[in-house]
């Protein structure tokens, strides 16, 4: 080979490094944000917006609660491509990361994030130990910021109580009452009609 062959050859080289080089960052970075701070120590239940959307995880779930995460400006901030959330749990510290691939209790869905945890239910129903947020952080496409805890789905309470013929006691009291009324309707109705 002569020098000016190896020369093209280096220029090329040197050349396909450097487009290499510009565009690896653009692919595999991103922003790392934090949560709103206003956010940090909030339980499922206590949180004021409760809303169960079977696009972003569903329920009502018995022992289970669904954190939703949203990024306020998406048009600005993009996407997440992460969310690292560490709970604070009877046991201990958890820390549980959502991404891009979906599994069946957790998923990324653009500017959202969900994710489902234990509720700390007892067996008989009552909160004994939610899972709190102690911190989360999250890496996203767009610009700096802060993300949210948007909405969560508490748990939805297991049905407690002695059961008649598949029927809770409350919903059998409450037909009950309801053929009451209509019997004293019917027999009302029936004493009209012996005095017209």
């Amino acid at each position: 080979m002569t020098i000016s062959v190896l020369a093209r050859l280096g220029g090329a080289a040197v050349v396909a490094a450097v487009i290499g080089l510009g565009a690896a960052p653009a692919s595999a970075s991103g922003v790392t944000i934090h949560i709103d701070q206003a956010d940090v120590g909030q339980t499922a239940a206590a949180f004021p917006v409760h809303q169960c959307d079977p696009n972003l995880g569903g329920g009502p779930f018995a022992g289970e609660d669904v954190w939703v995460f949203a990024l306020p400006r998406p048009q600005e901030q993009g996407e997440f491509r992460s969310v690292t959330i560490e709970f604070a749990t009877e046991g201990g510290p958890v820390t549980e990361t959502i991404t891009t691939t979906p599994a069946a209790d957790r998923a990324i869905v653009g500017d959202r994030a969900w994710i489902r945890t234990s509720a700390g239910l007892s067996p008989s129903g009552e909160l004994v130990n939610p899972f709190s947020i102690i911190n989360a952080t999250a890496v996203i496409t767009g610009a700096d910021g802060t993300f949210d805890l948007a909405q969560t789905c508490p748990a939805g309470l297991p049905v407690t109580g002695p059961e008649v013929a598949g029927q809770s006691v409350t919903r059998v009291a409450g037909l009950g009452g309801a053929m009451t009324l209509a019997g004293l309707l019917l027999v009302a109705l029936q004493r009209r009609r012996r005095t017209a």
